[in-house]
């Protein structure tokens, strides 16, 4: 009996001195983890000649190897600058270009994989650079979160001009002077504010027109910023998240393609409920240009209400897409399923049947009505 209860006792106190050490041993290995973790936070980063020694090549590396480098770049379209055995900026974005094309981590660091596959000889090169005429066709061009603009980095709208140089300061305050735009869409913008003028309404500001690659790389890492010092506790990810709903990605913004503006009053903090906002929703649908990211319809083009951002899209397509309240997304989804007969085409080929069939319908003038979108359309959320 005493025996068994000299075993049990013991039993309890192993179990016991157990249950004592654990915490000891937690906040050890917790201690050694943060240890180890301050060590690796600690550790100095790299000098780019100490990278290069490694045959890596980053920002500030320099000699043969770069100039090797930059020459391949150059040869496929990447690079546009000097080849100087210098790694600078330019060849950074040359790199990061090439990464993104060959389909590689976009880091601008020349390291042994992206070498191996710059040098090799199925490497892709720079698409086209071309000016590319956005108003070509009878289909506007949709540009959003699923439809990027062809050619990523390298895709530039052609008939680009000045907005300062084409519209009188008396007429409209271009904010940045080196906005631009393309001529068709800044022609059109100059009439509707005329009109504007001439119904009493003035005091018009562009904020924005044509964005490059890296214009609206810098405004997207702007607004993450922005998020994150007002968000302590965010997360990059989940600021980058929230940036994107009012923020294109590089690539995938209306900007791009130079027949977007933001338009707003000059000196107002909001541009919703101004009489000029008022008169912009009503009217700039007769001079070819759409609000492009309204309340109702944030759900499908995947963007938050922007009552300042206006798309060009030619004045046949704006009357119908405000007759029967479509998005540009909705409008382009009839068109191509054959539900909307476009308009910009309907008239001189209904004109054509009408004189195949010597009947005495109007000239231009159709026998067939437009067809109608008969879904209730989806609910929606904006964009930039």
């Amino acid at each position: 009996m005493k025996h068994g209860l000299r075993s049990l006792t013991a039993v309890l106190m192993a179990i016991l001195m157990l249950i004592c050490l654990y915490p000891v041993q937690s906040v050890f290995a917790e201690n050694t983890a943060e240890t180890t973790q301050a060590e690796q936070t600690a550790k100095p980063k790299m000098s780019a000649a100490e990278l290069q020694a490694q045959g890596i090549l980053s920002v500030g590396a320099k000699g043969d190897e770069v100039t090797r480098v930059q020459q391949r770049l150059k040869d496929l379209g990447y690079l546009d600058g000097k080849v100087d055995g210098q790694y600078g900026g330019g060849t950074k974005r040359a790199v990061i270009a090439f990464q993104r094309a060959n389909g590689l981590t976009t880091d601008g660091v020349a390291g042994q994989e992206t070498q191996d596959r710059l040098f090799a000889e199925d490497a892709i090169a720079a698409p086209d650079d071309s000016p590319v005429d956005v108003l070509t066709g009878d289909v506007p061009i949709l540009v959003n979160k699923d439809h990027p603009v062809p050619g990523g980095e390298f895709f530039t709208p052609a008939d680009l001009v000045q907005l300062n140089k084409e519209l009188s300061s008396k007429l409209v305050t271009i904010k940045y002077k080196k906005t631009r735009g393309v001529k068709a869409a800044v022609d059109a913008l100059k009439e509707m504010l005329e009109a504007a003028k001439e119904d009493g309404i003035g005091k018009w500001q562009i904020s924005a027109g044509y964005r490059t690659w890296d214009d609206q790389v810098s405004m997207l890492n702007s607004k993450v910023r922005s998020y994150q010092k007002s968000h302590k506790d965010w997360s990059s990810s989940k600021a980058r998240r929230a940036a994107l709903r009012t923020v294109a990605e590089p690539g995938y913004s209306e900007h791009h393609l130079g027949l977007a503006f933001d338009i707003n009053k000059k000196g107002a903090s909001t541009f919703k409920g101004t009489k000029q906002s008022e008169w912009l929703n009503e009217h700039c649908w007769e001079y070819g240009f759409i609000i492009r990211y309204t309340e109702e319809k944030e759900k499908i083009t995947g963007f938050e209400a922007e009552p300042w951002h206006i798309r060009y899209v030619g004045i046949e397509h704006a009357l119908y897409m405000r007759d029967h309240d479509l998005c540009l997304e909705e409008y382009i989804q009839g068109l191509e399923d054959g539900s909307i007969v476009n308009p910009a085409t309907r008239d001189s080929s209904a004109g054509t049947a009408d004189t195949a069939d010597n009947t005495e319908t109007d000239p231009g003038e159709s026998s067939e009505e437009p067809a109608e979108v008969t879904e209730e359309p989806a609910e929606a959320d904006e964009a930039a």
